[in-house]
């Protein structure tokens, strides 16, 4: 399992050591904000009325009346590995903030002939800042960010931007989304350059009459990666209680990949989860706690959750 949370790390660290010719850096920008987008299987470009706007479309900061309405969230994942990612976002509308950490705790060292050196750590940064504003039914939002990471002894910076829009219908329940993140400056590890993990959202949520049920489904078109479909649901049960449910597609190379079949592991039934979410909230006045799991097949599962108040 050491092994495996050094090749994780990798992967996520520095690019060429995973190894695919079109690899970019800072995979930890791929994982999502917050707990309530998670469960929904981050089908939540066409959603982004929360803080996790700040991560999949800026143009959920707008309002369409033009409030100031302020709110704020933290979260934090136990990922997979012993891997930890915490969260932060702060909204005072049409203006957000959110800070992203990401650590991939103790790695075991290793020379070039496979002896054990000192134990070292490896760990990101984001910060952002970012502003929407309301056209009649249509909003539009854009947001810059500082990327930063850290692995041993190297480090790399860059900065880029995001820039979404939403736009709901008059005659129906229907609002459409979409967003491009991460579009920005490229990052140099030793002699090697790679990308940020470059994406275009586009997608559709519904909240049908009578139903108590918001359903969201979503396109996703990563620059290192094949296009993936996005399908999630929030249902209120009961007042205060929310039950979440997402899914994503996946190659089967990349399903491999994400399992470490790759490196030989064989996994089990378990490993059939992968691609699936899940998730609920709770919610009192205006203070919200939300969970989310999503299963990593034999290596485990990622949990996280979040905590968010309006004032």
């Amino acid at each position: 399992m050491k092994f495996m949370t050094a090749f994780l790390a990798a992967a996520f660290f520095l690019p060429g050591a995973a190894a695919a010719e079109d690899s970019s850096a800072a995979q930890f920008l791929k994982l999502g904000f917050g707990a309530r987008a998670l469960g929904m299987g981050e089908a939540f470009v066409a959603v982004a009325d929360d803080a996790a706007a700040m991560h999949y479309n800026p143009a959920g900061l707008a309002s369409y009346d033009g409030g100031e309405g302020r709110y704020a969230a933290f979260s934090h994942s136990w990922h997979i590995q012993d891997m930890g990612i915490s969260q932060a976002a702060f909204l005072s509308r049409p203006w957000g903030a959110a800070l992203t950490y990401f650590s991939s705790g103790e790695l075991e060292g290793r020379d070039d002939y496979g002896g054990f050196t000192r134990n070292f750590t490896a760990s990101d940064i984001a910060l952002s800042v970012g502003r929407g504003k309301a056209y009649g039914r249509l909003k539009a939002g854009a947001a810059v960010k500082y990327v930063g990471q850290k692995i041993k002894d190297s480090s790399a910076n860059s900065v880029a931007a995001d820039a979404g829009a939403l736009y709901s219908l008059e005659t129906a329940p229907v609002t459409f989304g979409a967003s491009i993140s991460n579009f920005g400056t490229r990052v140099k590890f030793r002699d090697e350059s790679f990308p940020l993990p470059l994406v275009l959202r586009a997608g559709a949520a519904v909240r049908p009459a009578g139903w108590k049920t918001l359903l969201a489904a979503q396109l996703d078109l990563p620059n290192d990666d094949g296009a993936s479909l996005r399908l999630g649901a929030e249902y209120s049960a009961v007042s205060g209680l929310r039950l979440r449910l997402g899914y994503k597609t996946s190659s089967s190379a990349d399903k491999d990949a994400i399992l470490g079949k790759e490196l030989g592991d064989t996994g089990s039934g378990v490993s059939n989860l992968y691609g699936f979410f899940g998730g609920l909230g709770l919610s009192y006045r205006d203070f919200s706690l939300d969970y989310a799991l999503a299963p990593y097949g034999d290596l485990g599962n990622a949990h996280r959750f979040s905590l968010a108040f309006k004032f």
